[in-house]
């Protein structure tokens, strides 16, 4: 009996417990009556990093192969060769960041130097590579359009992650950044023929892996 009674009590004060609070006033005078609300809205941490094809706040599995042709006449005379393959004309790429939660920190890594898959042959360093920044012809609602720092290349030839990193500095808790990157190959030397790199992770040391780090 005694359970049942408690139980009776239970399902009694339950509606109770699950409405908001009231205030009931009575007089004959001016009367007020106030009842109160807290609210609470979680934002969660989110981090987008977009290097070339993207689609915004989603992933896209699209990698884009930057080529660049050397001409016949031109081969290791210092003639900076504009690439193809970006998702911008000449070799660009988009670079897009959203963070919130702080300051976003870009790296970049390499698993050696551009090679021919000739063993013998030179290889292409990266810092025969060369990057161009600035802003996008067209700006984002909320990001600001203007260039940001490439982070250096690891040159080793086994590779690695950059050493000096790309900081973006977090504005009242966010990064919201967008910009351009164009490549060019400088053509420094005269080099065998052959395919340098090539589209594929594991094709000749080709695949540059950037990363967006935050808190």
């Amino acid at each position: 009996m005694k359970k049942l009674a408690l139980i009776a009590v239970i399902a009694a004060i339950s509606p109770l417990a699950a409405q908001a609070e009231s205030n009931f006033v009575v007089g004959a005078g001016a009367l007020s009556a106030s009842a109160r609300l807290d609210f609470t809205v979680t934002i969660p941490k989110v981090l987008f990093l977009q290097v070339g094809a993207g689609t915004s706040y989603a992933n896209n599995a699209t990698i884009n192969n930057l080529t660049f042709a050397v001409p016949a006449g031109n081969v290791g005379n210092g003639t900076a060769v504009a690439g193809t393959g970006g998702d911008l004309a000449g070799g660009g790429v988009t670079v897009r960041v959203l963070g919130n939660s702080g300051t976003v920190t870009l790296t970049n890594a390499t698993t050696g130097q551009l090679s021919s898959g000739v063993v013998g042959n030179p290889t292409i360093p990266w810092t025969d590579i060369a990057v161009t920044t600035g802003a996008l012809a067209a700006t984002t609602p909320g990001f600001t359009n203007a260039a940001i720092a490439h982070p250096t290349f690891n040159n080793a030839a086994g590779g690695g992650t950059s050493a000096a990193p790309t900081t973006l500095t977090a504005t009242a808790g966010l990064v919201r950044r967008e910009a351009s990157w164009t490549f060019a190959y400088a053509n420094t030397a005269t080099l065998p023929a052959g395919t340098y790199g090539g589209a594929g992770a594991t094709a000749n040391n080709a695949r540059v892996t950037y990363t967006a780090t935050a808190p």
